[in-house]
């Protein structure tokens, strides 16, 4: 995903992880640090912006 899309990720949104497929609800708000930002997920884990759709 490019950052700027990411940016605009709001709670609930669904992601789709690049690597396994798996559809993923965003929990909360993205956190953004500098170039890059990252993604709180239900799953418990924080992905970065490129590893999903």
């Amino acid at each position: 995903m490019k950052f700027v899309d990411a940016k605009k990720l709001h709670d609930e949104d669904e992601v789709i992880v690049k690597k396994t497929g798996c559809v993923l609800h965003v929990l909360g708000d993205v956190e953004v640090d500098g170039k890059d930002v990252f993604i709180p997920c239900d799953d418990g884990k924080l992905y970065h912006h490129t590893a999903v759709k």
